[in-house]
């Protein structure tokens, strides 16, 4: 079996557009999971912080998406994307160069680290709106899978990689240099950006911004299929982000598992998630788009479940971790898969002219709750216990997983059969009611 499709060939040959996004896309991936990796890293062995203030510097990065997503989605929707795909990636790489500068100087401090992730977090969320809102336009319908298969395989090769690579660089060079790396990847995704031709910024009648937040809200939620999926996507990611807080408690002091070992767990789970992107539009192929999506969330469930499973029984610490492993790699297998589709799918149902808007609404949704998993995560293992916590955790996410067995996209063959839901006029089906799970 080939490693990369038929259309995935043909895009990367002959469509010069999604080349270039692409290879920018790549960069400022690989750009990413080095400046998570570096600014807490430089935090604790620079700067001498204390815990409170590592964790300020990794939330500060994310507090942009709840804050920001609908501004940027306004943003995209009323300037090209080659302007916002550069500009952001220059601020970025600019941030990372200052602080290289300061460290080489030896002026580095926690304040200038702190604001350098709120700016990289600021540009990053009006970066991954604009890139999102820029693939359908450049991508037949047909091929928006395997495009969009690509974008999350490169995700998590970069999830492999780049922590690795990060670790490499600042043992061989030093902290400075590493910084400069990092930098040159964001530069290089703004020249790549910068290639980009023939997408302008739709016509989207002028209006005031709160306005034009409002219109996109209203319009993302008074459809059916994509209020479906921003809900499964937001109950996802807070039962993943709450499964992992509980399960690093749990690996540690029921398991007596290292932080290393617990890394290499998790982190094997991107392979998965790897396999699942590049296979993603082929399975979509054999059991319709529908099903791909909404069995891709159940599997990601059963995976987790998989972990307190194997916990029960009484074996080695290889065998045990082997198993954490397994059970990561069929999580990031049904993660990828239901990825793959749901981002497709958000491209595929809006306007041209509200693409900007349901990406933010979505991603505001989606990555909002990463924050309330944490939280409600550490509070359950606090006040339950970790054993308990991670069963209830498992059981609740598994539940939820079948949100969308009761939604009208579980029925969509392909990417063209659910725009047509999406264009359906509202009625008792479309827009009414909820959906029942009792």
């Amino acid at each position: 079996m080939a490693i990369l499709d038929d259309e995935i060939r043909v895009l990367l040959k002959e469509n010069r557009d999604f080349r270039n996004v692409w290879t920018g896309e790549s960069a400022a991936h690989f750009g990413a999971q080095l400046t998570n990796f570096l600014l807490p890293l430089v935090a604790v062995t620079a700067l001498h912080a204390s815990g409170t203030e590592v964790g300020l510097i990794s939330a500060v990065q994310f507090v942009p998406v709840v804050v920001l997503s609908l501004v940027a989605g306004m943003v995209v929707d009323r300037h090209p994307p080659r302007r916002t795909l550069v500009l952001t990636s220059l601020v970025r790489g600019a941030a990372l160069g200052l602080l290289g500068l300061a460290q080489a100087a030896g002026g580095l401090t926690a304040t200038q680290v702190v604001a350098a992730a709120a700016i990289i977090g600021t540009a990053t969320v009006f970066y991954e709106v604009a890139y999102q809102s820029t693939l359908p336009k450049i991508v037949p319908v047909d091929s928006i899978s395997s495009a969009n298969g690509l974008h999350q395989a490169t995700y998590s090769i970069s999830q492999l990689a780049g922590p690795s690579a990060a670790g490499f660089l600042v043992g061989r060079t030093g902290l400075a240099p590493t910084f400069a790396v990092t930098a040159a990847l964001f530069a290089g995704a703004a020249f790549s950006g910068s290639l980009l031709r023939g997408v302008k910024a739709p016509g989207v009648p002028r209006q005031s911004a709160l306005r034009s937040i409002g219109s996109g809200l209203r319009y993302t939620w008074s459809l059916r299929p994509l209020r479906d999926l921003c809900t499964q996507a937001g109950l996802s990611n807070l039962h993943e982000q709450c499964f992992l807080t509980v399960f690093l408690v749990f690996a540690v002091r029921e398991r007596g598992l290292s932080g290393t070992t617990i890394g290499v767990a998790i982190g094997i789970g991107s392979v998965g998630a790897l396999v699942g992107s590049l296979v993603a539009a082929r399975i979509g192929a054999r059991l319709t788009v529908g099903r791909a999506l909404t069995w891709g969330v159940v599997l990601a469930a059963v995976g987790l479940l998989l972990v307190p499973a194997v916990a029960l029984f009484d074996l080695g610490t290889v065998v045990l971790v082997a198993l954490f492993a397994l059970a990561f790699v069929v999580n990031g297998f049904g993660v990828a898969l239901f990825n793959v589709f749901a981002v497709s799918l958000r491209q595929t149902i809006p306007p041209e002219d509200q693409l900007g808007a349901v990406t933010a609404s979505y991603r505001l949704v989606a990555l909002g709750t990463l924050p309330l998993g944490a939280f409600a995560g550490g509070a359950l293992a606090d006040a339950l216990g970790p054993g308990r916590a991670i069963w209830i955790v498992g059981a609740s996410y598994l539940c939820v997983s079948f949100w969308l067995m009761f939604s009208p996209l579980r029925s969509a063959t392909t990417l063209e059969q659910a725009r047509v839901l999406g264009e359906r006029p509202r009625t008792a089906d479309t827009a009414g009611e909820q959906p029942s799970t009792s």
